[in-house]
């Protein structure tokens, strides 16, 4: 509340003597103490707070047996309501304080995984030679190990690999021209581990073997001379040419051209084995009855029967019963001026 407020309640100007103020409590000492001017004081008494804010002036006059006067022409505010005259209060008893809540016992804490470190790369540098120090292109290299790896040499005869993990290696050297090697290195992590290898020629393939020689193209056939067309019946060449009761063979030439040559054979007794190497025969029987054995089988023949025989063939003919056995022989692949 504002000072003048409190003068406009209590009608203006009040009034008080040094026995009223020290009916306050306040030493008249503090009184005189107090300059106009002043905004504010505090006095405490007994527990009684009052402030005052003054905008006055104490006169007290020097007669002790005079009653001095003092004007206040701003307020009195009593903070505490609670008269000196009155007993002091008994503290309040203060409330109990909360109980506080159970400690509660924090989890463990899990240490913190330190990350592992990343390992730490390493690599390979090869250089490949021969046995007189020239470098090798093109030479296969193989690398296993914790990394597998692969390539070829360069021109210069070197190959590289890198981000690999340490470790043991085996490395395999191949090529069409050296002999193939392998051979063991230790790779350390964080370095580049040099292998120097020598390598030897592999030997030279055998020269493949000549294709063999071709076979002589055969020499073909000599062909004779062309024979006169001619036509005939077999019957009467057999009556004019019959064969006698004493004869084994006879043979009567038919016809001849070029390389057929034609025969009209009889027998009185069994033709031994024969074979032809340079020219097919074939056998038409004419009469009689037989047996041709190839290849030791014996097969029966009589009139109009047909045997054909390729050349190189081993064969015989056998005369069966009274009658002679007369055959048509029919030679083709040679020329049949010679001779059968």
């Amino acid at each position: 509340m504002h000072p003048d407020d409190w003068i406009t309640r209590t009608g203006g100007i009040a009034a008080m003597t040094e026995d009223d103020i020290a009916g306050l409590g306040i030493p008249v000492d503090d009184a005189r103490a107090v300059r106009k001017g002043q905004t504010l004081r505090h006095l405490q008494r007994d527990g009684i707070l009052v402030s005052f804010a003054i905008d006055l002036q104490v006169v007290f006059p020097d007669n002790a047996s005079m009653r001095s006067t003092i004007w206040f022409s701003l307020a009195l505010v009593l903070v505490a309501s609670t008269s000196s005259a009155q007993a002091p209060t008994p503290p309040a008893t203060p409330a109990p304080a909360p109980a506080a809540p159970p400690r509660q016992t924090p989890p463990a804490a899990t240490p913190a995984r330190r990350p592992t470190p990343a390992p730490s790369r390493a690599g390979i540098a090869i250089t490949v030679t021969n046995a007189r120090g020239a470098t090798l292109a093109g030479v296969d290299v193989e690398v296993l190990g914790v990394s597998d790896r692969s390539g070829s040499t360069n021109e210069s005869g070197q190959v590289s690999f890198v981000g690999m993990q340490a470790g043991t290696y085996r490395l395999r050297f191949s090529g069409d021209e050296v002999i193939t090697f392998e051979r063991e290195i230790v790779v350390r992590a964080g370095q580049t581990t040099s292998a120097d290898v020598t390598l030897n020629p592999a030997p030279m393939p055998e020269p493949a073997p000549p294709p063999p020689a071709a076979a002589p193209a055969p020499t073909p056939s000599p062909v004779g001379p062309a024979g006169k067309p001619q036509t005939l019946t077999i019957v009467d060449l057999i009556e004019r040419e019959l064969i006698g009761n004493g004869e084994p063979r006879r043979e009567t030439l038919v016809a001849c051209s070029g390389n057929t040559r034609t025969t009209l054979v009889q027998l009185n007794e069994n033709q031994p084995d024969r074979r032809y190497d340079t020219a097919e025969v074939a056998y038409y029987v004419v009469a009689g009855e037989g047996a041709v054995r190839i290849s030791a089988r014996d097969m029966t023949i009589g009139a109009s029967s047909f045997v054909s025989l390729p050349r190189g063939t081993t064969h015989s003919l056998t005369r069966r019963g009274r009658r002679p056995l007369i055959l048509l022989a029919t030679l083709s692949g040679a020329p049949c001026e010679e001779a059968r």
